[in-house]
């Protein structure tokens, strides 16, 4: 039987020896009802006893045993109960099956019902039907036509189960995916699908979690106990990573010179000055030496010494921060520190004019010579990258980096150096730039 409620009443005639005499007993189905939620399932019957003239029985009280089957003939009972007392008036009698016996009985089959009264079980057995509004149950959408909930305390699924896609609404209004009550929710919390491809994650009908073939985005605060592991992590301008509250140092432009100059320009000195800090006009764009080939990188360098490399930077589209880092290479090219005069530098400022220029960085370096630091010929001719290739000294560089406090989104970034003779014995260089933020 699929259903558990019943059509119209159906008289069954069943002729039985009681008490020494023939009766003939009228019965009808009348209703059924079937709860699976905290409830036992129940049955409702109505039937007429009567004698075998036609004429009902005398009222009075009966014991009566009903049992269901899975056949309309012979078979073992699938359930049983006696009731004793079964109240008769005018020949009538109405009763609920599962009283005194859980109906546990699934449902999801013909089942017969059998009926008796003295020793013997009438015949033959009744079909247990469906009620004309179980029927809408039964269709092309399978659907529930009224509202209101539909609860169990269990619910075991053999294949799918599929929910209408697209975002909650408020409150859940659009009845859309799976959703939460209780808790004091609203039903707009849960697992829904926006879009082909895509499942996400509401939270009061706010997305917070997205999932798709290409990735999985989060929006807002992901709180992780364990651990995080990425082939590759990528945060958008504005992004962080925070420590405790603290955040970390994001990179935000990555300067390395393989485009070209790519903005770096140098400064010659102006008249009565040493080097061109405080000139704003530029003498041309910087030259590039690529020397990659024996790991000392690209570098740019002025074509005097005098000369300044100076370059404008905007960060107002890498998100909020306080503090700026830079980080860079500089390079010491042939006789630097020959009488210990020469010096190199880097420095912040506001314009191209020298304009709150503050130095953040500067060194007074030692040469690599063959009596002092390094003791032969041969080291020498082997690290020099660059210059004239002098025996008694060698080119190098380092790594430098420099921070200041935000004075704005823009700033200017100076390099130089303080050399006491030309570009044929001795220059700077200065490549793989970096600028960070936090």
């Amino acid at each position: 039987m699929k259903n558990s409620t019943f059509s119209k009443p159906k008289t069954i005639h069943w002729t039985i020896k009681s008490v020494g005499q023939l009766l003939i007993i009228a019965f009808f189905l009348f209703s059924a009802q079937v709860s699976v939620l905290h409830a036992q399932a129940s049955l409702s019957i109505q039937g007429i006893l009567k004698k075998s003239n036609g004429v009902a029985v005398e009222d009075g009280t009966y014991n009566i045993t009903f049992k269901l089957y899975t056949l309309q003939a012979g078979g073992t009972p699938i359930w049983t109960e006696t009731q004793s007392g079964v109240e008769v008036t005018s020949g009538i009698y109405s009763t609920i099956l599962g009283n005194t016996t859980a109906l546990n009985v699934p449902f999801n089959q013909l089942y017969y019902l059998g009926v008796t009264i003295g020793s013997s079980e009438m015949t033959p057995r009744i079909q247990l039907t469906s009620a004309p509004y179980a029927l809408s149950l039964i269709g092309v959408t399978n659907q529930f036509p009224s509202s209101g909930l539909v609860l169990a305390d269990s619910i075991k699924v053999i294949g799918s189960v599929l929910a209408r896609g697209g975002a909650p609404g408020l409150n859940g209004a659009n009845k859309n995916g799976y959703a939460f009550s209780g808790n004091s929710g609203d039903k707009d919390s849960g697992l829904f699908s926006t879009a082909d491809g895509k499942v996400a994650l509401y939270s009061n009908n706010t997305e917070v979690l997205a999932v798709t073939p290409a990735n999985v985005a989060v929006t807002g605060a992901a709180a992780v106990s364990g651990n995080v592991s990425a082939a590759n992590l990528a945060l958008p301008n504005g992004g962080k990573v925070t420590y405790n509250g603290l955040s970390d140092w994001r990179l935000v432009v990555d300067d390395n010179l393989i485009g070209g100059a790519n903005g770096w320009n140098v400064y010659n000195a102006l008249s009565g000055q040493y080097i061109g800090w405080n000139n704003s006009s530029s003498a041309g764009a910087a030259p590039i030496e690529g020397v990659s080939s024996n790991f000392a990188g690209l570098y740019m360098y002025p074509t005097d010494n005098n000369q300044v490399l100076k370059k404008f930077f905007d960060l107002s589209g890498v998100g909020a921060f306080t503090f700026i880092k830079v980080k860079f290479k500089f390079y010491f090219i042939d006789t630097w520190g020959w009488g210990g005069n020469d010096a190199g530098w880097a420095a912040f400022a506001d314009g191209a004019n020298g304009s709150q220029m503050r130095v953040g960085w500067h060194i007074l370096p030692n040469w690599l010579n063959a009596t002092g630091d390094f003791n032969t010929t041969e080291f020498h001719q082997a690290n020099n990258f660059e210059g004239n290739g002098n025996t008694d000294h060698t080119d190098f560089s380092m790594n430098a980096e420099m921070t200041t406090f935000k004075s704005g989104n823009s700033f200017w970034l100076y390099f130089g150096g303080a050399l006491d003779e030309d570009t044929n014995n001795e220059r700077y260089g200065v490549g793989m730039i970096e600028i960070w933020v936090r």
